[in-house]
């Protein structure tokens, strides 16, 4: 079962027009997951293959919860602690620079972040260093910030964070988005969007197996085929089968 929201609410990849949000069994699970780690202001990594969502998530999940008062950081690669504690300091809004002092910076950000509890939300977090996740584990075990901290990581990439020793004893939740089961497909995508409302459960089927495999990017990429046909030929309604026979060989779409 799946729920729609509003069209646009989250950015949709490709930035598809009339694309609608909908809240997937994957996403009710994440949560799930999430509002858990919140009660007990624990860290949380939320994992999956690429393409799945888990950015898309993040960013649905935050909307769902408008009292949810939420720090969302996107680091550099090898990102150093002092380029955290300055993100931080755009994010909480705080006057002036950031402190040169780090001392003194973490003194701002400890006490800027003590009321109201957060979340602190870290995307592309298998791209962090070990200075920077020794900083993240600092904010995590002083009493005075009311934080929750979200490590987002491809699971591909999963290997990088679980080698960090300081996050092993303090992640209480390690949560796996999983790509849309084939009997999802059948009622998620006719809810995403109208291109595929009329498309026979048969067609939509076989297209994920042969190319989508339940990813949400690849379905994207599709959906903008489609769009794309319907501009250069406005007079022929875009048709989903002829894209079965295009996938022999398979497509190359982005990934």
């Amino acid at each position: 079962m799946t729920s729609t929201d509003n069209a646009n609410s989250a950015p949709h990849y490709l930035s598809l027009p009339d694309a609608r949000t909908v809240t997937t069994q994957a996403v009710r699970a994440a949560g799930h997951a999430l509002d858990n780690a919140l009660r007990e202001q624990t860290m949380m990594c939320l994992t999956a293959d690429p393409g799945v969502g888990k950015t898309f998530t993040l960013h649905l999940l935050c909307e769902q919860r408008p009292a949810l008062h939420a720090l969302r950081l996107l680091p550099r690669p090898q990102a150093r602690p002092d380029d955290l504690r300055h993100s931080l300091h755009r994010a909480l809004n705080l006057p002036g620079h950031p402190p040169q002092d780090a001392g003194i910076c973490d003194d701002y950000l400890r006490h800027a972040l003590a009321k109201p509890p957060r979340l602190l939300a870290i995307d592309e977090a298998h791209q962090l260093s070990t200075s920077c996740i020794e900083y993240l584990r600092y904010l995590h075990d002083d009493p005075l910030p009311q934080v929750t901290i979200l490590l987002l990581a491809s699971r591909p990439r999963l290997k990088a964070l679980r080698s960090q020793t300081a996050l092993l004893s303090r992640v209480t939740t390690w949560h796996h988005m999983e790509p849309l089961e084939a009997d999802e497909v059948r009622t998620v995508l006719p809810a995403f969007h109208s291109l595929w409302q009329n498309t026979d459960s048969h067609t939509l089927v076989r297209l994920d197996d042969m190319w989508a495999h339940g990813n949400f990017r690849r379905w994207a990429a599709l959906t903008h085929q489609l769009q794309g046909h319907r501009r250069r030929n406005p007079a022929q309604p875009p048709d989903p089968a002829t894209l079965l026979r295009r996938l022999h060989p398979p497509l190359a779409l982005a990934t």
